[in-house]
């Protein structure tokens, strides 16, 4: 089942997540997309209320999880790899930041509580210009959302 997606990776399903704060803080929006090896893809976005860019990545992150465990078989899937591009979130909730954010302690254990029923899952922090589809996502939900309100 596995193939090659992106970057040489080869994994059962590859995601990608992204999360924003207009300004910041401000108003919260958030995008994933989750795409498996067969091609088959999902995409979400949505406003999550008021916020800082935090709270916007870090619950992009949890709705990412949401989707694969709603999605996916996880002890049928060998491979998961998600990718974002805040090093905050991914480093906090990995564990790898020794100083860990008490303002963010109820979306670490969140995150951390989902991610133990994903086994095979990987987390990955990449540059900003390589999350460019979740970015799209983002940006084009965003300003969809921007036409709507002004109607």
């Amino acid at each position: 089942m596995s193939d090659t997606l992106t970057d040489g990776v080869q994994t059962d399903w590859l995601a990608w997540f992204d999360g924003s704060a207009k300004p910041n803080p401000g108003v919260c929006k958030i995008a994933c997309i989750l795409r498996s090896s067969d091609g088959e893809e999902f995409q979400h976005t949505s406003t999550i209320g008021h916020g800082d860019s935090s709270d916007a990545e870090y619950q992009a992150l949890i709705m990412t999880l949401k989707l694969l465990l709603d999605t996916i078989d996880p002890q049928a899937t060998k491979s998961i790899l998600i990718r974002g591009d805040s090093q905050v979130v991914i480093y906090d909730v990995l564990n790898k930041d020794n100083g860990k954010s008490a303002l963010l302690t109820h979306y670490r254990e969140q995150a951390q509580h989902l991610m133990q029923a994903l086994p095979n899952l990987e987390l990955k922090w990449i540059p900003r210009h390589k999350n460019y589809e979740a970015d799209l996502l983002l940006r084009t939900a965003t300003h969809a959302q921007a036409i709507d309100y002004s109607a």
